[in-house]
């Protein structure tokens, strides 16, 4: 994936701005997620002040093709986020903020493969469901909701006398 690089070396003090476009192709890369198929705009602002490197990203786009969680039907969600690091050249020696990406002094460019899919990855929601439609009402499968519900597994709510006879020795 060389079209997801930043170059460093040669740049005056200024800011410069990229664009990239992420497709499902990025995530082949990355077969541990569950993500496939995204259309995603990805903006970058790089100021470089006295050898010192701000980096400003922006993402926004859609997730495409997600099963709900509710009705298991497909649906498309939106994901937007904006994150801000500080380049350092040297080896680091405080690895605890996440915001400071240090790169060796001998590195003319920075590889931003695993930072857009750890933005794009975190920026996506634990829960994946249906739009609320004006009523307040989700816009799920009924059909296949009625199915769940008809064969999801009841818990028993009864318990077990002889454990409410334990309950009393407390």
């Amino acid at each position: 994936m060389n079209e997801y690089k930043i170059k460093l070396n040669g740049l005056k003090d200024g800011s410069y701005s990229n664009s990239f476009t992420i497709r499902g192709e990025f995530f082949e890369a990355f077969n541990t997620s569950e993500i496939k198929f995204v259309d995603i705009d990805i903006d970058t602002m790089l100021k470089v002040e006295n050898k010192r490197f701000d980096l400003q990203i922006k993402s926004k786009g859609i997730v495409k093709d997600i099963a709900c969680d509710i009705c298991t039907e497909k649906i498309d969600v939106p994901v937007a986020s904006e994150l801000n690091y500080i380049i350092k050249r040297g080896f680091g020696t405080n690895f605890e903020d996440e915001n400071v990406i240090f790169l060796d002094e001998s590195d003319r460019e920075l590889d931003l493969d695993n930072i857009f899919y750890e933005m794009i990855v975190l920026a996506f929601p634990t829960k994946r469901q249906h739009k609320l439609n004006s009523v307040n009402d989700d816009e799920c499968n009924k059909e296949m909701v009625n199915l769940i519900n008809k064969y999801s597994i009841k818990e028993n709510k009864n318990i077990d006398p002889r454990w409410e006879a334990l309950k009393k020795l407390k």
